[in-house]
């Protein structure tokens, strides 16, 4: 009987655990894929063609910039190498993001030429 409870409360253990860690993984926060979600939603309104945009996270360089631009606040500054996809094909390019910070998102995608 007590190999039973004791079997018993370490299961209910180990699934509380699990069960605990499981909304902290969920709600991670990730300014890159902001980023890459705001700078598709800008594209496709400006470009028909516009297919994808995908930011190389290992060329990426943050800032913590924790700063008002104008009459928003600014937490982080992304900059790096990104891939661009039209109907011409991908191309390289250059990109810059302005992030507010968790509760606030993006503020600014822009690419520029390589």
């Amino acid at each position: 009987m007590g190999v039973r409870l004791l079997l018993a409360a370490g299961a209910a253990l180990v699934l509380a655990g699990a069960a605990a860690a499981a909304p902290r993984s969920a709600t991670r926060f990730d300014g890159i894929r902001d980023c890459e979600r705001a700078g598709a939603l800008q594209f496709k309104r400006h470009d028909a063609t516009f297919r994808r945009f995908a930011i190389n996270r290992a060329e990426v360089q943050v800032d913590k910039f924790a700063d008002q631009v104008g009459q928003n606040f600014v937490a982080t500054i992304y900059h790096g190498k990104a891939s661009y996809e039209a109907a011409q094909g991908p191309r390289n390019t250059r990109f810059i993001c302005l992030h507010g910070g968790i509760n606030r998102g993006v503020l600014f995608v822009y690419t520029l030429p390589e």
